[in-house]
Formats: C-alpha cells, structure tokens, sequence
C-alpha cells in the first residue's frame, strides 16, 4: 500500500481520483490549494504525489520547483490541460516525474501510477535480489550468477519488470506499456530488440536463457534463475 497526495481543486475529480487509489489498495490525502499542499508534501511522508497545474495559492510547476529546491525526492505525477509539447517541458522541467494531459483513461493513470511507485520503490532500496538475479539501481547494471553486466536504461528497465513478477508471464503489450512512454510509436518489434540486446549480455552458452517468451504469453524470467 502506498500513501498519495492529491492535489486538485476540482472536487468532483479529486474525489474520482481518491476513489480510484483506494481501489488500488492505496492510501489518499487531498488538498484543493497549492500552498497548503506544498506544505503538506513537504513535511509528510508520500510515495507519489498527483499535483493539477491550475491551482489555486500556488500552481503545479510552482509547487514542483519550490519542492525539489526543498530536497523534496516523491515522485510527482502532473495533471493538466495544457499539452503542447513546451507545457510538458516546462512541467517535466519545474521537477515532475511524469504529466497526463487532461482528459485521460483510468488504465493510463493507473500505468503512470505503478510505474512512479516502481520508481519510488528503487529510490530507498539498492537493490532487487531474486534467486540468482541482482540489480543495482546505483550502476544500473545486473549481476547474474556471480558476473556483472552493465545495462542499457531500457534493458534495465525491462529485466526490472520482469523480474518483479517472478516466473509469471508478461505481454508484449503490458512490458512495453510499463517500460516506453505512453505516447511513444513503439511495436513489438522494438521490444524483441530490446529483449534479443538483453539475451546477449545476460545468457552464457549452453545455458538456458534467463528470459523465457512463448507466442501468445509473453515473457518471463526462468523459474530456474529464480530459485
């Protein structure tokens, strides 16, 4: 269970997304002005943060800057109406982690939501050990039965997932919905490259590969590397 800040001056809206976060199994506090959230953020202890850009007493960028001046670490999530490119600049600028324009689908805020929380998760611990598999956040690279291998963001990013879901299977469409940005062009041809890259820094010769794939399942890391 996470604990959210919700920052939104629009009751109606602040009340669907506190709704929705506690059918996650989240805890949510909601604030309808600026000021009192920044204190609140500041002095309170969140997972993540969802802050709307037209606040009153202080507005979302403002909240962002005077946090991340503060040393403030929470992820921030943006919610706004504006989505010009340079409105997204400037709010991933200010210190957002990730903006939603207005009007947006439940299932894209709940993606952003578990993938800022993933984030988090990695921001107060090190490392993720399952069975014969280490990641170090610090030098984004995996250890593997003993040797080092120095990983690409994506790469990272995509044996993280899978690893965090042990030896269940991943769509292609659910592994490139967590890993890529939402409005990125990618296929799964994109993704088999990112897998393939993957398989030859990580597989030794004569082993089993440490990512097994089916057609029609997905992906997932061998329950024999796990163990």
């Amino acid at each position: 269970m996470a604990k959210v800040l919700v920052i939104e001056d629009d009751p109606g809206l602040a009340a669907a997304l506190s709704e929705f976060l506690q059918s996650e199994g989240h805890r949510a506090e909601v604030t309808h002005n600026g000021s009192d959230g920044l204190d609140i953020l500041k002095f309170s202890g969140f997972d993540l943060a969802l802050i709307d850009w037209q606040l009153p007493g202080m507005n979302g960028p403002e909240i962002c800057l005077e946090y991340r001046r503060y040393g403030g670490k929470t992820p921030i999530l943006m919610l706004t109406q504006k989505s010009k490119t340079e409105d997204k600049e400037h709010g991933l600028d200010s210190g957002a982690d990730d903006y939603l324009p207005k009007p947006f689908e439940i299932r894209e805020l709940a993606a952003r939501v578990r993938a800022l929380l993933r984030r988090s998760a990695a921001f107060h611990s090190s490392s993720l050990d399952k069975g014969k598999i280490s990641l170090d956040y610090g030098s984004q690279s995996v250890i593997v039965e003993g040797r080092s291998i120095q990983l690409m963001a994506r790469e990272f990013a995509v044996l993280e997932f899978l690893l965090r879901n042990g030896n269940s299977f991943i769509t292609s469409d659910r592994l490139i919905m967590h890993v890529w940005e939402s409005d990125a062009e990618v296929g799964n041809e994109a993704l088999r490259v990112c897998i393939n890259r993957l398989r030859k820094k990580i597989d030794q010769d004569g082993r089993k590969s440490v990512i097994n794939s089916v057609k029609g399942q997905g992906y997932r890391i061998d329950e024999e590397y796990l163990r």
